[in-house]
């Protein structure tokens, strides 16, 4: 009779929420993954779209976002487990692996910075920064870990000088929640690019304006419950009297788009996040320096800190833009040149374009 009792309430149980899943509309987005949510798919005789149908039933489950922290906290806290769908939290911060190294996508990556290379004048100067994502920084553990050593020995690009900034970097220049690092945290980043590019670092006085409620993208793929973090983002006279030119958002031209902070990702603050051309004016210079940044999203809140050393920054994205489009807004002279790429962007090099 028991049985039967138990059997009968998980049939109701597992009926509401099919009735519930047919009445409640679909999300077009998950808030907290920062994807699009699955459509359901048009009817096809095909095996994939069974597969599609899984997919949409998953995304669009009731509840979806509780059962996914029910299953997280039951992996970290009953069965112990390091890590849940890749993601490690240690002293509470939160880790993705990106395992394993991909050496082809290293090679790749070699060819596309080389072809941008070629793209230059012999009179630019050319600077390589390979930045290291923070599970460089995880410290001792069974956590799955790219090979840095691998990918560090194996980056090249004959002519370009490199600047490594490994040893200036700890754990707590990053975000808990997020893969990027701190702006505030930066300037002995400066200083040690300052060390090969001589542009003069003279130390500004910043102006700290905060954000209290940023969470990164690890706060919502983790599935556990985070707290908001503090996310920084630093002005003075001259980023302040910066004029900027985006090729996608004619609209804003100033350095920060404060708009941003309460959108899903609070870091596009910084350059306007996804931006693929990006050239920022110095209206008080003190050099005739010019400076090109071929860059991905690490280089959004570096950028600004730049600003007083040139008299003009091209930025390019070359996720999002391809040399035959940028080669129709800049002319190579004598600019300083550099390619700065994270570790996460040289294993995944296939979203670089050529």
């Amino acid at each position: 009779m028991k049985n039967k009792i138990v059997g009968s309430i998980f049939i109701i149980f597992i009926s509401s929420l099919g009735l519930v899943n047919i009445f409640i509309p679909d999300k077009e987005i998950s808030t907290t993954e920062r994807r699009k949510l699955a459509d359901f798919p048009k009817f096809t005789l095909s095996s994939k779209w069974i597969e599609k149908v899984d997919k949409y039933l998953l995304d669009q489950f009731v509840f979806r976002d509780g059962f996914r922290s029910l299953k997280a906290t039951y992996n970290y806290k009953v069965l112990q487990k390091i890590d849940n769908n890749k993601i490690s939290i240690k002293n509470d911060y939160i880790f993705k692996s990106n395992y394993p190294t991909n050496k082809n996508s290293i090679d790749n990556f070699n060819k596309k910075i080389k072809k941008l290379s070629s793209l230059l004048s012999s009179e630019n100067k050319q600077y390589l920064m390979i930045i290291p994502d923070k599970n460089y920084y995880y410290g001792e553990g069974d956590f799955l870990q790219l090979d840095y050593d691998y990918i560090y020995d194996h980056v090249e690009l004959n002519t370009a000088e490199n600047i490594d900034i490994k040893d200036v970097l700890s754990l707590d220049d990053y975000y808990k929640t997020d893969t990027h690092w701190k702006q505030e945290n930066l300037s002995k980043v400066v200083e040690r690019m300052n060390e090969k590019m001589q542009f003069g670092n003279d130390k500004k006085l910043y102006k700290k304006h905060t954000y209290n409620n940023f969470y990164g993208v690890y706060a919502g793929e983790s599935a556990i419950k985070s707290n908001g973090e503090r996310l920084t983002y630093l002005t003075n006279d001259i980023i302040d009297n910066a004029k900027v030119s985006y090729l996608e958002n004619s609209k804003l031209t100033s350095v920060y788009n404060e708009d941003k902070l309460k959108g899903l990702d609070s870091y596009e603050v910084y350059l306007d996040g996804a931006s693929s051309f990006i050239e920022i004016y110095n209206e008080k210079p003190l050099t005739d320096k010019e400076l090109v940044i071929f860059r991905d999203s690490f280089g959004s809140s570096l950028a600004p800190l730049l600003i007083d050393k040139y008299k003009k920054i091209t930025i390019i994205d070359n996720r999002y833009v391809t040399s035959e489009v940028f080669l129709k807004y800049i002319e190579f002279t004598n600019q300083d040149v550099l390619f700065m790429y994270s570790t996460l962007v040289v294993n995944e090099s296939g979203s670089l374009k050529g």
